[in-house]
């Protein structure tokens, strides 16, 4: 199979975790991708990262698309403002088709797993059968998500946690680290769930913690 060419959308934190993991999967297992470039606005072109050029800024996208061969990875995401990110990321007008689903080869995707685009799984994560993905999902290491279970667009699941089985999960959810939330419940949109909470019962559009998860008065986000 021919390598496809991909140019990623940011460059560190997890943006970064992904560059290395798109780069062993090439090194380890002769994957599909083959790294081409970076586009982040806060490096000079001409950097290296990680062995990877930065190509310019997000306003350098629209050159980058008259090139077919090209495809994208969406990486500038961060746990407060999924949202807002998600919304930059409409702003490029990129279209979908010109996206990457990655999978890292040492994860376990079921057969019966369905998504959208633009999502990334990394290493040693497991994703059961009947899941249903929308776009731009990022799965960490490390997590577990079980059979049935629907997310929708932009969310994040940070290393090590664990979604049951039938849960539904709505759009820009962020799941901390280590946390794990109960089968057949109903994540609504923008919920912020903080590390190594337990999810009981159903929540949208406010922040969680604790075990078992309640609703916080105050910001604990930083």
């Amino acid at each position: 199979m021919k390598r496809k060419k991909v140019v990623f959308i940011g460059a560190a934190g997890t943006a970064l975790n992904i560059i290395e993991q798109v780069i062993d999967s090439g090194k380890r297992y002769n994957e599909y991708v083959e790294p081409a470039g970076i586009i982040i606005d806060t490096y000079k072109k001409g950097t290296i990262i990680s062995g990877i050029p930065v190509l310019g800024g997000l306003k350098d996208i629209a050159g980058y698309l008259a090139d077919n061969d090209i495809y994208f990875i969406f990486a500038l995401y961060k746990p407060e403002k999924l949202q807002e990110r998600y919304n930059l990321l409409e702003s490029l007008n990129i279209p979908l088709n010109r996206f990457l689903n990655f999978f890292h080869p040492s994860s376990c995707v079921s057969k019966s797993f369905k998504c959208g685009t633009g999502n990334v799984i990394l290493g040693n994560s497991t994703v059961h059968s009947n899941v249903i993905f929308g776009n731009f999902n990022i799965i960490n290491s490390n997590v577990v998500i079980e059979h049935d279970t629907v997310l929708g667009d932009g969310n994040f699941l940070a290393s090590g946690s664990c979604v049951g089985s039938r849960v539904k999960i709505g759009n820009h959810c962020f799941i901390g680290l280590n946390s794990s939330i109960r089968e057949n419940v109903k994540v609504g949109n923008n919920l912020f769930v903080g590390m190594h909470s337990l999810v009981l019962s159903d929540f949208s559009d406010c922040l969680v913690a604790g075990v078992p998860a309640v609703k916080m008065t105050k910001n604990f986000m930083r």
